[in-house]
């Protein structure tokens, strides 16, 4: 499913580097948990699906809008130059994490390391790794 609007954003935005593109979110965080007898409740902030792009640049965020099969809402980008810090997190089992340090604050994504019947995104993870494009500044 996000194979059609992967090939609309890099025709659309003239990404150079196909490769260099992976599916994140942020980090999640819980908002609150209420426990029940025979049941927990969790309320967690609302998930947002993003393409995130790597170039010598910086990083450019592409949110995607969940009611409309994915579609791309805009672009966000931050430069390498405007990095306090970067960070990659290599996870144990289903994700990964990025950590960009900003001088008003932090953003904080998950990459997962797979997503069902998407195999680019596996295989733009590896490349990215193998390229350096997560390097820690």
């Amino acid at each position: 499913m996000l194979d059609e609007q992967l090939k609309e954003v890099i025709e659309k935005f003239d990404l150079k580097d196909e490769k260099a593109i992976t599916f994140g979110h942020p980090k999640m965080k819980m908002k609150w948990v209420l426990p029940l007898a025979g049941v927990t409740i969790y309320s967690v902030e609302q998930f947002q699906p993003f393409f995130i792009y790597f170039d010598k640049t910086g990083i450019t965020f592409f949110p995607l809008d969940l009611n409309n099969k994915y579609k791309v809402l805009g672009k966000s980008f931050v430069a390498w130059n405007d990095l306090k810090s970067f960070n990659f997190k290599k996870g144990l089992i289903m994700e990964d994490e990025i950590q960009l340090q900003l001088n008003n604050g932090k953003i904080e994504m998950k990459i997962p390391k797979s997503k069902a019947m998407n195999q680019w995104v596996k295989e733009n993870n590896t490349y990215l790794i193998e390229n350096n494009h997560f390097y820690n500044r």
